[in-house]
């Protein structure tokens, strides 16, 4: 399944954004929402857009910053409503101010709302001062015990960090259910697939070997899928990477 994220085309409305989806051919949209970003989080509008355009919502995104509690439930009631059965939630960062969500209350969440499957994000490897995690314990091999459920960020893989993109996928086994596919070099992330340095086709094969058969979501720069140029132009660029990902994905 090929979802085009959102936050791809950051900076255009909802409704043109489920718009593109449709005409490139996309299976459907993964919703980043943002609390301040008022029509992500409203149901009556985005159950509009959907059923004006004939787009499904397959899963949604939570912020990846200053989640609390009160934002965890709100999300997965949001989904609950809508029908969405995957919703997917970042580590908290160590500036949050709210961590006590990530961990037993995630595990209450589950049962409370048990038609909808939790991934895990894997975070970036980053430390303060080159010590302390930016990120905490969230090591791939730790995340996937949170839900058992994970979803990995191609971008958010350091290969300096001696956890490269391939040994992440291993870490994570059978817990992987959706892929964020993008491109990242030395300098910068959220490229186009296959232009950056990172080894997609060889783990899109090791992948595919595995059995793999969950989801893929673009989560791409705006600038790279040329936004702000004509739709038809962001539209082949989509499918451009959907080609991309049928070398291997079929």
């Amino acid at each position: 399944m090929f979802l085009l994220s959102t936050r791809s085309l950051a900076g255009y409305g909802l409704d043109h954004i489920f718009a593109i989806t449709k005409l490139a051919g996309c299976d459907g949209i993964d919703l980043s929402v943002n609390f301040d970003e008022f029509d992500t989080m409203d149901s009556t509008y985005i159950e509009m857009i959907r059923e004006r355009h004939g787009v499904p919502i397959v899963s949604i995104t939570a912020p990846s910053r200053r989640v609390i509690k009160r934002h965890a439930e709100e999300i997965l009631e949001f989904a609950q409503k809508l029908g969405i059965a995957i919703v997917n939630f970042y580590p908290p960062h160590r500036m949050d101010r709210d961590k006590e969500w990530f961990g037993e209350w995630l595990k209450v969440l589950m049962e409370k709302y048990p038609k909808i499957t939790i991934n895990i994000v894997n975070a970036p490897p980053k430390t303060w001062l080159f010590v302390i995690s930016e990120y905490g314990n969230a090591r791939p091999e730790m995340i996937k015990k949170i839900t058992e459920h994970t979803a990995l960020s191609i971008e958010n893989v350091e290969p300096e960090s001696g956890v490269d993109l391939m040994k992440t996928f291993t870490l994570l086994g059978n817990t992987l259910t959706m892929v964020y596919l993008s491109d990242k070099d030395e300098e910068k992330n959220g490229l186009f697939p296959g232009v950056g340095s990172m080894p997609l086709e060889s783990l899109l094969i090791r992948m595919k070997e595995s059995g793999y058969n969950g989801i893929f979501s673009l989560d791409i720069a705006p600038a790279n899928l040329e936004a702000g140029s004509s739709d038809q132009q962001i539209v082949e660029n989509i499918q451009k990477s959907r080609e991309f990902l049928n070398k291997y994905f079929k």
